[in-house]
């Protein structure tokens, strides 16, 4: 990658693997656009527009055609300056969904730089997702004390509370899906670009700085 060239990132794990953690701090290193999948969708379908009430409506039936997310990533993806780069999170858990992003970035003449999965034990996760708690507006997620259900969100001052789902049978239903689903994912990264596995059972420090390492090494 050349160092005058715009960065873009993208971020594979599990729930609980602390993607969301590094996306956050390395966008802020380098100035990178953090965008979300799930937050562009919930961004439109709170539009007041036909098209917003209809990804609304396919958000509550549970599935949103990959033509008008093909539509919404590359609107959203226009907007950033072509000079920064991109931290992307949650665009490819389903192979429509990875092969989607490729063509947006092609479309807009961008190409990922860096692809790390971030790799962690479902014994590790499961410890990790039991702990941890949402906030209901940003999504931002943090480790909440045993004996805390709820706190005060300090992004955006929302209510950070545990999720209702996150218990030991449906964490372990959704750590299958991820490893039935990612999988053929995967396999379709390897095959156009270079896959960076980071251990992620190790502390949030260490992460980091293995990702820093690599990057800067391969500036």
């Amino acid at each position: 990658m050349l160092s005058n060239k715009p960065m873009n990132i993208l971020f594979f794990g599990p729930s609980g693997s602390g993607k969301g953690t590094q996306a956050e701090i390395l966008a802020e290193k380098y100035n990178l656009q953090r965008l979300q999948s799930g937050a562009i969708l919930r961004k439109w379908a709170m539009e007041k527009t036909a098209f917003g009430k209809k990804v609304q409506a396919a958000m509550n039936e549970g599935f949103v055609p990959s033509e008008w997310i093909f539509q919404m990533t590359e609107e959203e993806f226009n907007k950033v300056d072509k000079n920064q780069g991109l931290m992307l999170e949650n665009f490819s858990r389903m192979l429509p969904e990875i092969k989607n992003l490729y063509k947006v970035l092609a479309k807009l003449e961008r190409k990922l730089d860096y692809i790390f999965l971030i790799h962690i034990s479902d014994k590790e996760a499961i410890k990790r997702m039991l702990k941890r708690g949402t906030c209901e507006k940003c999504e931002k997620v943090v480790v909440l004390e045993d004996e805390v259900q709820e706190i005060i969100c300090p992004a955006c001052t929302g209510i950070i509370k545990r999720r209702k789902d996150e218990n030991i049978e449906s964490i372990k239903k959704r750590l299958a899906d991820y490893h039935s689903k990612t999988s053929e994912v995967l396999d379709y990264v390897k095959a156009h670009d270079r896959l960076i596995k980071i251990d992620g059972n190790q502390s949030i420090e260490k992460v980091f700085q293995d990702i820093i390492s690599y990057i800067e090494i391969n500036k």
